[in-house]
């Protein structure tokens, strides 16, 4: 049947009242044992008190009567052996005849060997003479592979035992034996009784299994009419719904929901099917009507749609179109802009080295200046038109085998002239690093580009100090300046195109805003990367990692 699949509604619903019930039986079952076995052991120590409160007051009377037993009727004594020990003995042996019970006088100094107390017995008496309070004592006890009930309670000194057990103490009393010289009050022994556990654990026995019998009836009952009630009032309605849904889902909209006998909320979600599948019916019958007129506003949106994306397609190719313009435009204008300044360069070398002929102070100065300044704007021509490259997806790099030494060597050349005119002292420390792999052109213009940015933020007197070394499998390459510093808040953009260490209507310095987006950008096309650190008041450094040539010939990656 279907309610008996392991993922079945009723499945889980029976596994998890099983379970409930179990542990609700187990625990009463448990509860119950332990209060049944309370229960006995309390009507074993009752029995045992009554016992030897009658055994205590046997011997009572038998103090108490001397007179009557043991002397005659001229008031002779006429010993008999009736005195309260003896009596008890007697008693004690036909209660055992009769029953199983074993009442026993003991003290610690018996007169009578059968009266010594065992291990028991001896540390109750103990207890007794610690505590004067202490009124009985009682446990379960293992006796010669017998489970047994044990009682105790202690005997104390009468008026009438004084004749046996009082002063003078070592005179002979009626039955020769030397009295103790005890007091009245005084412990003078206990009534021990032994009752056999062996009825009490066949009580319990047939109790526990009362209780199991009648909680494993409890339990089936449960099980079997929880599943039956599941299955007529819950399963079976579900079931049937279920069956009905499926017919639904395949089209069939004429499922009978209402046919369905289902109670409370079963027969509501009946309901709300019955009233969904004529929500259904009617939304079928205009459902080809709603199509074709979705289908015909779907199609005038497609051909607006078609019409926007060719709108589209001409706006983006005008675009391209425009920005190629552009790229070749700048390149054009800068590449047309390097050649009479590196004619206006080459002839300001000349006259320094006074080939044509001797200069003066003022000469040499003036042709300093020009010299200077054509190599700053070769600078920003060059940034220029690398970026209109790289725009252009026309930007290379040309790796080979690179000495860091002689991309100084060239950079001290070139920018040497431009510190000096602003009266900072340039460093270039000499590289004790392998070889790299890069392209040396455009190394001296990542260093070049570092140079000139931290000569605008350093003041006269400053110094600028370029060095290299080890980090890893890269080639740390650092620019560190006497500078002014950088904000912290504009560190994260000092490397995006356009930006400067102050904003555009603020600007005090001169450049264009890619010199440092290009020191980025071609780091990168090393397979490198570029970072600063910055103090305001103290300087900053700009580190660009490129990495050196791997043992068989290839460029490091990170």
């Amino acid at each position: 049947m279907f309610f008996l699949h392991r993922r079945s509604l009723v499945w889980r619903y029976l596994w998890i009242l099983s379970l409930l019930t179990i542990t609700i039986l187990t625990l009463n079952f448990f509860w119950s044992s332990a209060k049944l076995r309370s229960s006995e052991f309390s009507h074993l120590k009752n029995k045992a008190s009554a016992l030897t409160e009658q055994f205590a007051a046997m011997r009572s009377f038998a103090a108490e009567n001397q007179h009557r037993f043991n002397y005659d009727a001229a008031g002779k004594i006429e010993f008999k052996h009736l005195k309260p020990a003896a009596d008890g003995n007697g008693v004690s042996d036909l209660l055992a005849g009769r029953t199983h019970f074993i009442i026993k006088q003991t003290r610690l100094n018996a007169r009578n060997p059968e009266n010594l107390p065992d291990a028991f017995e001896r540390e109750a008496l103990g207890k007794f003479v610690e505590n004067p309070e202490l009124s009985e004592l009682y446990t379960e006890y293992r006796l010669n592979g017998r489970q047994v009930f044990r009682y105790i309670t202690p005997i104390y000194l009468e008026q009438a035992c004084l004749a046996c057990h009082g002063e003078p103490a070592g005179e002979p009393d009626v039955a020769g034996f030397a009295r103790e010289g005890l007091r009245e009050g005084e412990l003078a022994g206990a009534i021990s009784l032994l009752i056999p556990m062996s009825e009490t654990q066949h009580t319990l026995v047939d109790s526990r299994n009362s209780l199991l019998i009648f909680s494993i009836v409890l339990l089936v009952t449960i099980l079997l009419g929880s599943l039956f009630l599941t299955e007529r009032l819950v399963t079976r309605p579900l079931q049937q719904i279920a069956n009905m849904a499926q017919q639904v889902g395949k089209g069939d909209l004429n499922a009978k929901f209402h046919d369905i006998a289902a109670y409370g909320e079963v027969a509501a979600l009946a309901d709300e099917f019955a009233v969904m599948v004529n929500t259904l019916k009617d939304l079928y019958q205009n459902m080809e009507r709603k199509v074709k007129s979705r289908t015909r506003e779907i199609e005038a949106a497609n051909l607006r749609l078609q019409e926007g994306q060719k709108y589209l397609t001409q706006l983006n190719y005008k675009l391209s179109e425009n920005s190629r313009l552009k790229s070749e435009f700048m390149a054009t204008v800068t590449h047309e802009l390097k050649t009479p300044l590196t004619s206006i360069v080459a002839f300001c070398e000349i006259l320094l080295d006074e080939i044509p002929g001797p200069l003066n102070g003022e000469q040499k100065e003036d042709l300093l200046d020009i010299k200077t300044s054509a190599q700053q704007l070769m600078i920003l021509i060059s940034d220029i038109l690398d970026m209109a490259k790289f725009e252009a997806g026309a930007l290379r790099v040309e790796k080979e085998k690179v000495d860091l030494n002689d991309v100084f060597r060239v950079v001290r050349r070139t920018m040497s002239a431009i510190a000096y005119q602003n009266n900072i002292r340039l460093t270039v420390a000499k590289s004790e690093l392998p070889l790299l792999m890069g392209d040396p052109e455009r190394l001296r213009q990542i260093i070049c580009n570092l140079i000139s940015n931290s000569i605008k933020f350093v003041k006269e007197g400053g110094e600028i100090i370029v060095s290299a070394e080890a980090d890893k499998k890269f080639a740390a390459i650092s620019v560190a300046d006497t500078g002014e510093g950088i904000p912290p808040e504009l560190i994260p953009h000092i490397f995006e195109k356009f930006r400067q260490g102050e904003e555009s209507l603020k600007r005090r310095r001169g450049g264009t805003g890619l010199g440092l987006a290009l020191v980025k950008t071609l780091a990168e096309l090393h397979d490198g990367s570029v970072s600063v650190k910055s103090e305001l008041g103290r300087g900053t450094t700009f580190t660009v990692r490129i990495p050196f040539i791997k043992p068989e010939g290839g460029a490091s990656d990170e």
